[in-house]
């Protein structure tokens, strides 16, 4: 049963190691998407280094690998703590992908795919807020405060435990951690492109 944990846990790992940001940038730029715009393997970077077309095809394909990851560990009987352990050896991966010797990114569309699985109708909500947001506030920052709020205590209108909140809340928290050991890298890398937050850098 262990053994059985364990490969689930490193399936979740090597799964959410797949960088589709830098493959998506370093197939049609062949550029490192770690050391242009923002200096972050995601989607946003993706979004306005390469295009918004591309931006969004690398946002699927990381929600993807978050859900399909739990999918595939259900499959193979992980328990619900091993299921929970899932969304942080996702987010390990993605951070810190043996891919790219350890420089990933935050993993928020990884956790986004992973909770829509664990958690889909609070996290359709949650997303819904957003996007309501977004249309009010124009500001993508702010919608995705708002959004991230909603999709961490929503769960309790949907009849699940305090405890599934402080869960969701420890991933998200657990994306807050690798942003500040991100920041010294990625304001070097700012310097350099000429990263302006939201406009597209140049």
């Amino acid at each position: 049963m262990i053994g059985n944990d364990i490969c689930i846990l490193a399936m979740a790992y090597l799964l959410g190691s797949v960088p589709f940001a830098y493959i998506v940038t370093k197939w049609r730029t062949g550029l490192d998407i770690r050391e242009v715009g923002e200096g972050n393997v995601g989607a946003r970077n993706v979004w306005h280094v390469v295009g918004p077309t591309w931006g969004a095809l690398v946002a699927v394909l990381d929600v993807s690998k978050g859900f399909l990851a739990l999918q595939v560990a259900r499959s193979l009987g992980a328990s619900e703590v091993t299921l929970l352990w899932v969304g942080f050896a996702l987010l390990l991966g993605h951070g810190f992908p043996v891919f790219l010797r350890g420089r990933g990114g935050k993993g928020v569309a990884v956790t986004i795919g992973f909770l829509l699985g664990l958690l889909p109708l609070s996290t359709l909500a949650g997303l819904a807020i957003f996007a309501l947001a977004h249309l009010l506030f124009r500001d993508f920052n702010r919608s995705v405060n708002v959004g991230v709020a909603a999709i961490i205590f929503l769960p309790l209108a949907f009849g699940q435990s305090p405890w599934m909140v402080l869960y969701v809340l420890s991933l998200f928290l657990w994306m807050g951690i690798k942003k500040t050991l991100d920041l010294p890298h990625e304001r070097e890398v700012w310097a350099r492109s000429g990263w302006k937050g939201d406009a597209r850098p140049g």
